[in-house]
């Protein structure tokens, strides 16, 4: 009998072309929802009177999206700086636009640190920027969020 044996969620790594050894706290989740035609109804009345339907995959809703939450690094700015370049010149931003675009890769480990699931992330770039809550109370380390929108992400592991 196979052991089975999970994958931790807690131990990750991220890359992007321009952005590596950074201190990603957390990669929310990955999702894809595919579009179909022809599943509505049915399509036609067949011998006997049997209904004919028909299912055909038209690729996907929307771009996947996901998030990732970094830890705020006195002096490091890089992942900011991203999200700066794309915003357009008119708003504030660089204005690279799309050029700004960014390959990626998202590896799991297992407890053993060997590599056990492994995504390719195609011309990804942020679309949105959040900073965690500051309180003079708090007790939490400070955190900036990322939402990255891509062409494709491919489980290649």
């Amino acid at each position: 009998m196979t052991e089975v044996v999970p994958i931790p969620t807690s131990r990750f790594y991220v890359a992007f072309d321009n952005l590596s050894e950074k201190m990603v706290a957390s990669v929310g989740e990955m999702s894809f929802e595919g579009k179909t035609a022809g599943h509505e109804k049915p399509i036609a009345s067949g011998k006997d009177g049997k209904t004919l339907w028909q299912s055909t995959s038209t690729g996907f809703a929307d771009n996947p999206d996901f998030s990732i939450e970094v830890y705020l690094v006195e002096g490091d700015m890089d992942w900011y700086n991203w999200f700066k370049s794309i915003v357009p010149k008119s708003e504030g931003g660089d204005g690279v636009g799309l050029k700004g675009r960014q390959g990626g890769t998202l590896t799991a480990f297992n407890a053993s640190d060997e590599v056990v699931l492994e995504w390719t992330i195609t011309n990804a770039w942020p679309k949105s920027y959040s900073l965690s809550d500051l309180s003079a109370d708090g007790s939490d380390l400070a955190k900036e969020t990322f939402e990255l929108v891509c062409e494709d992400v491919k489980r290649t592991t």
